[in-house]
């Protein structure tokens, strides 16, 4: 948990000391007088962030070194909201008339005294918590600082309890491994000379490594002509010299032995022929191995390997000797997994959840020893919550099970008080405890600048669909994501994101057509335990039924309302130091206290109905705002001051009724986001949507010339202002761009100007004709950028006339998506569109297509994963060539009538996983291509979404 003390601790040290060296640069009357207690403040916090990270290298500490270090991300939070305040007053001096000049001057005078009198006291809190330091010896240990030998032992017996538990369980209580297991049998057994590799991934506690000796111990495997099995625990705790000492012992000391688990503690006294082995050096002990296993077919398992460089290490001591070997690893890091099936035969086994009937078995295999019990309607529905909690991680339900199972009144209330209690059960019941080890040990291997990040998913409540977006620019917003050369702060945090994905410490909603994770769940097991986390350090608060936060701390940092009351009106704590605020939609009234949370940098009203005039108008006056979103809601106009938020990065009014932006906003400088336009979404899987054209922004002019940092500009309507298109151009950092034109002609001299200009930064770009009347404008227009077209744009969109297009489309080498509504394209557009090399996802929505075939040929489209037909009603026939799209994973089809000669081909496509047909359903095709699927090898499921209620066919 220290990791994340300091996680989060260093990142503000980090800001403040940023905040605090401009502050000393500075020669203003305001800064002088206070110049003293700024450079020491500065000083000691730099002195003690030194300190902070040595204190890293040890994952425990006794409680001096604990409190230590929360008084010192105390002391840096104070210090920054103090210097925030300065900084704010300090800039405020400007636009002051005359007759207003001499009480500005007295109230500038009252600040600065003030704000004197509280860097005096930090000054002294700051003297106080170094000396405290000395005083109660808190002191990094000699040892630590020299290696990391004492982590090693420390851990090394804790670290063994899950795996025992997960080696020594009889197989007869184990549910829904029979599949995979004769699954991965049939790969180990399967005649091919050449090693092989098979990785386990997921999640911790699915039951990775019960799988691998299921494997291992199937009487198949036992009985082919492996020389020998072993199992070898790398943990966390990884060493490579121990690794291999231990494996020299147990291959070639103990060679009869068949399983073996090692940890990282090794206490075992050597046989007379290996005297000195200690000493010798990590090479020798590899090639002992090697030699070893040179002349053998052998299989072994490798369990819990975290790092890709443990298996570098691991790999050079494991001969290819071609006599058919096998090597099991057992990872939940999707990226070692990977590297570690390099190979054409190795394979990566992805672990699955237990399903809703497997779980109820294996639950109540648990308590009544057989899963063959009576129906009990009054426990169905509290197991059926509890089951829902243990969301099909076997661990967790047999951890529940057996707390369950403890009690000796077997009551509805006696459940429901458990699965109410299930956060403060994991911190004190020992039944639990190993549940709360596994889930941890993915919490501890996180590198320290991502504890943070992952705590802030406690904010969020259970089964909370998290998207990737608002989330990462939330976490740039407070602080937590480090710059790096090269990158931007978003592609940094979305970095991030993507390691929480391959560590499977998020599970995946939604994976787009490019296999980027666009929604996230945190398994509510884990979420108990970041919660419990949060809790203890102060990182986040929420309020409970009754207006009172869940634990008590002096100052509240960030703040989370979940509940559908009126009763958190009040609080009794304060709540003037938040930095984020969250506000569930189901709350029916702002709270009274909303006032005074003037130091936000985040404020989530997402969904919120309770919001109005006066709400928003307090919203001006929190100076430090970086991250708004009103989305969803019913706010039909921002306040007049809108433009004082001056270090607002993001502004997301998707679906609300805002059409225009105040005169203010003109002052947003430090805008990247400005985020409008609701989108219908009309499939289950989201991969069909519909814009409602009545929800885009109005631009007037002036106002986006001054916001030189944006990033996103969407969505935008241009009527009969063309200078907004052109100041546009002016946007050197813009990324993504979504227009939506009211058919002036006039407009596009000015926007193709300003596309010219982009050229360098576009990666998305989006440009929808609202106008149907006959003379609106048109598209062709695009063709007149030929010199200078958008080469770098990934995601294409087109709404209006077309009919052919532009000369430059061929060239958008890295575009990987293109959506078309309305262009009324012919045959030989398929044909361009094909040849594009990195296009992952093409989407033909109404009337985009006026021919009456749709013929894919041999060789094209070799990347496409995901294609949409939507409702063309010309259309007689959609043909798939032999070895055209042979990469198509997912096939989304709407039609008004069937077409005449059907769709055909379907058998040509190999990859195939997934018809979806939308809208209203024609039976009678949809029973065809299901039919057809049936002999189709891959399988691919078919389904309709009628309006999101969903049916398989096949």
């Amino acid at each position: 948990m220290e990791g994340a003390i300091f996680s989060v601790a260093e990142g503000t040290v980090r800001s403040l000391l940023s905040k605090l060296s401009s502050l000393l640069s500075q020669e203003s009357w305001f800064v002088r007088g206070v110049h003293g207690d700024i450079q020491y403040i500065k000083d000691e916090l730099e002195s003690m962030n030194a300190f902070l990270r040595y204190l890293t290298v040890l994952e425990d500490h006794d409680t001096q070194v604990r409190i230590w270090m929360k008084q010192v991300r105390e002391i840096a939070y104070d210090a920054e909201d103090c210097i925030d305040q300065f900084t704010h007053h300090l800039g405020e001096s400007s636009g002051i008339v005359f007759l207003y000049r001499l009480i500005y001057i007295l109230g500038k005078l009252c600040c600065r005294h003030r704000i004197a009198m509280q860097l005096q006291e930090l000054k002294a809190r700051a003297q106080d918590v170094s000396e405290r330091r000395s005083r109660y010896e808190v002191m990094l240990p000699k040892t630590t600082l020299q290696g990391a030998g004492p982590r090693l032992t420390r851990h090394a017996s804790r670290h063994l309890d899950p795996q025992l538990h997960a080696l020594f369980t009889e197989e007869a209580q184990l549910v829904g491994l029979d599949e995979p297991r004769d699954k991965l049998v049939r790969w180990v057994m399967e005649a091919d000379p050449c090693r092989r590799v098979l990785a386990i991934v997921g999640f911790g506690g699915l039951g990775k490594t019960t799988l691998a000796r299921m494997v291992c111990e199937n009487p198949m495997v036992k009985g082919a002509d492996f020389h020998c099995c072993p199992l070898f625990i790398v943990s966390q705790t990884f060493n490579i010299r121990t690794l291999f000492q231990y494996m020299i012992r147990e291959l070639i000391q103990r060679p009869n032995k068949a399983m073996a688990v090692a940890g990282g503690k090794h206490g075992h006294t050597m046989d007379g022929n290996m005297d000195g082995m200690e000493r010798w050096e990590v090479a020798v002990l590899a090639e002992k191995v090697r030699q070893y296993l040179l002349d053998k077919r052998y299989i072994v398992i490798f369990d819990d390997i975290w790092t890709i460089s443990a298996w570098e290490s691991i790999r050079c001591a494991l001969p290819d000797n071609k006599k058919g070997s096998r090597v099991i690893i057992t990872t939940r890091n999707e990226d070692v997994a990977n590297t570690c099936c390099s190979g054409p035969q190795d394979q990566v086994y992805k672990m699955q959840r237990l399903s809703d009937a497997a779980s109820r078995e294996l639950f109540f295999k648990r308590i009544f020893g057989s899963a063959d019990i009576s129906s009990n309607e009054e426990l169905d529905e509290v197991s059926n919550s509890i089951l829902k909690k243990c969301g099909g991680l076997p661990l967790a339900i047999v951890s529940i099970g057996s707390l369950v199972a403890s009690k000796t009144n077997r009551t509805k209330e006696e459940w429901q008080k458990i699965c109410d209690n299930l956060g403060s059960e994991l911190e004190t019941n020992p039944t639990l405890e190993v549940a709360k080890q596994v889930l941890t040990l993915s919490y501890n291997d996180l590198p320290y600048h991502l504890k943070a990040c992952f705590l802030y998913l406690s904010i969020f409540p259970e089964n909370y669909v998290i998207r990737r977006g608002p989330l990462v620019r939330r976490w740039i917003a407070e602080g937590f994501v480090n710059q790096r050369h090269g990158l931007s702060m978003e592609e940094v945090a979305e970095s991030y994101f993507d390691e929480f994905v391959a560590r499977s410490i998020v599970q995946p909603v939604k994976i787009d057509w490019s296999g980027k994770v666009r929604t996230c769940r945190v398994h509510d097991m884990m979420l108990e335990v970041i919660i419990s986390k949060s809790l203890e350090e102060n990182f986040a608060s929420f309020l409970c039924d009754n207006g009172h936060p869940l634990v008590c701390h002096d100052k509240i940092r960030r703040l989370s309302i979940h509940n559908s009351h009126n009763s958190v009106q009040r609080t009794r704590v304060s709540v003037s130091h938040v930095r984020s605020f969250t506000m569930s939609a189901s709350v029916e009234e702002v709270p009274m206290f909303f006032p005074q949370m003037r130091l936000l940098r985040v404020l989530d009203l997402q969904g919120s109905s309770c919001l109005n005039n006066s709400t928003l108008n307090y919203i001006c006056k929190f100076y430090q705002l970086k991250y708004l979103t009103l989305r969803k809601t019913n706010i039909g106009k921002l306040p007049r001051l809108i433009g004082n938020l001056k270090y607002l990065e993001t502004l997301d009014i998707r679906a609300t009724r805002i059409k225009r932006l105040p005169a203010s906003a003109s002052n947003l400088s430090c805008l990247k986001h400005l985020l409008v336009g609701h989108k219908v979404q009309l499939t289950r899987t989201t991969s069909v949507k519909c814009f409602r054209p009545d929800s885009g922004l109005e631009m007037t002019a002036g106002v986006v010339k001054n916001m030189m940092a944006l990033q996103s500009l969407a969505h935008i309507v241009v009527k009969e202002r063309p200078a907004v298109l052109s100041e546009i151009g002016q946007l050197q950092k813009l990324q993504k761009l979504n227009v939506l034109f009211r058919g002036v002609e006039e407009n596009w001299n000015a926007f193709l100007q300003s596309l010219a200009k982009l050229t360098g930064s576009l990666r998305s770009l989006s440009i929808h004709i609202l106008d149907e009347k006959e003379h609106s404008s048109s598209l062709e227009y695009l063709a007149l950028i030929a010199e200078s077209p958008p080469l770098f744009i990934r995601n294409f969109s087109l709404k209006g006339k077309l009919q052919r297009l532009p000369p430059w489309i061929p060239s958008l080498r890295n575009v990987s998506r293109i959506t078309f509504r309305d262009t009324g394209l012919h045959a030989e557009a398929i044909g361009v569109l094909g040849d594009l090399p990195n296009l992952l996802c093409l989407k033909l929505y109404q009337r985009s297509y006026a021919d009456d075939h749709i013929f894919f040929a041999h060789g094209n489209f070799l990347k496409l994963r995901m294609l949409v037909i939507d409702n063309m009603e010309n259309i007689h026939n959609v043909h798939f060539e032999k070895g055209s799209v042979p990469n198509l994973e997912w096939l989304t089809i709407a039609f008004l009538r069937e077409p005449k000669d059907g769709i055909t081909g379907l058998e040509n496509l190999l990859k195939l996983k997934e018809i979806e047909f939308f809208g209203d359903i024609i039976l009678s095709m949809v029973t065809k291509v299901a039919s057809c699927m049936k002999a189709h090898p891959n399988r691919p499921r078919v389904i309709g979404d009628k309006w999101n209620n969903v049916t398989e066919y096949a």
